[in-house]
């Protein structure tokens, strides 16, 4: 049996890159590989990598030390829980490399043994994000003659810096095969001068909503909510849900990674297990957010949803809505909830997957097999 590894942001502490790293194992093992994941870990992802840029955050953070000393203490109790939800879910689902990486040269020094080195989903090739370019994201470790593929990777922008695009040109072209999450990205790569990379499905889309609820418990069954999950602060968000809340007669239950975020209207749901995590997607009224994969789960469980554009990085929320016809489902005023009241018709989005989902294992056959 041929053996796989992939490189992707499986170490971020959020719901999205695990889901979407268990999606993509899940898929090319059903193609009749071995598969692992190749557990790169670099220092900005771990606990203290992460407390050591809240700095980044708010520019009173970057000024004042004490004040930011003050933040650290608050968010510690919440980041090991929330480091310890995480690995949970990578020991229990992902097959990963018994060698941890660090460091671009820890990989270098022994490189991970498999036919095919395969870099996958998630904002791996975003170096505004990544805060550089990350060469192992590029699969620049892998010997000459082996197989280099790429899918759903994503640049998480529409155009590349002046500085990054002739060595991302070097990268890119040591693949066999590309394929991007965003129609941007394909984008991207027709101006590298590489017009054979495709637009595929985000790896949390290539399995269906039955497939899903298998690892999906069954805690919020029955229950009756509103789901608010923002990864960017936004009280007006908070008043969007809350007058909707109060119009459907629904409670308003939110997702937060943080503790301290207790004070806001509703019932907090604090760093929930991953299989929680599906089950109050699935099982929710309506779904309002700014997150990528909160979107693709509604999607993907039919859930009646609102969106809310991020300021930065929004290209694939573009990208997804566009694809499935469902771009009339953005908020353009928060004091009117007038979405809530249109029901929404899933069939063509249903439709739509299934054929991007035939699209996306077309491409994984032969970009495996070829």
């Amino acid at each position: 049996m041929k053996k796989v590894d992939i490189i992707t942001l499986h170490r971020v502490v959020n719901y999205g890159s695990v889901l979407q790293t268990y999606a993509l194992q899940e898929k090319i093992k059903e193609k009749g590989f071995e598969v692992e994941t190749i557990d790169y870990y670099p220092e900005r992802l771990h606990i203290f990598g992460m407390l050591k840029r809240l700095k980044n955050k708010k520019e009173i953070l970057k000024k004042n030390p004490i004040i930011r000393f003050g933040a650290q203490c608050v968010i510690f109790p919440s980041y090991i829980q929330r480091f310890s939800m995480f690995k949970k879910f990578l020991k229990k689902y992902i097959k990963m490399t018994e060698k941890t990486y660090y460091t671009k040269e820890d990989i270098e020094k022994d490189i991970p043994k498999a036919d095919i080195y395969c870099t996958g989903s998630d904002q791996v090739w975003n170096s505004e994000w990544n805060e550089k370019i990350e060469y192992p994201f590029f699969l620049d470790f892998v010997p000459d003659g082996k197989k280099r593929i790429s899918y759903a990777a994503s640049f998480g922008k529409k155009t590349l810096s002046e500085e990054e695009i002739s060595e991302t040109k070097r990268l890119i072209d040591k693949y066999q095969y590309l394929s991007m999450r965003e129609l941007s990205g394909v984008e991207i790569l027709k101006k590298l001068g590489r017009n054979d990379g495709i637009n595929v499905l985000d790896p949390t889309l290539l399995l269906n909503k039955n497939q899903w609820l298998k690892i999906a418990s069954n805690k919020y069954v029955g229950k009756k909510y509103v789901l608010m999950y923002n990864l960017n602060r936004n009280k007006k968000i908070d008043k969007y849900v809350e007058k909707l809340a109060k119009e459907k007669g629904l409670d308003i239950y939110y997702i937060s990674y943080n503790l301290h975020e207790f004070f806001k209207k509703g019932k907090m749901k604090y760093n929930v297990k991953v299989e929680d995590f599906l089950s109050l997607i699935a099982n929710a009224s309506y779904v309002v957010t700014d997150s990528f994969h909160a979107t693709a789960f509604s999607i993907n469980f039919n859930t009646p949803f609102m969106i809310i554009f991020p300021e930065k990085f929004s290209t694939r929320l573009a990208s997804i809505l566009e694809v499935t016809g469902l771009q009339n489902r953005i908020v353009e005023d928060y004091n009117d909830i007038k979405l809530a009241n249109q029901k929404m018709d899933f069939s063509h989005a249903n439709e739509v997957l299934n054929k991007e989902r035939e699209k996306a294992s077309e491409y994984l056959d032969k970009a495996l097999n070829d």
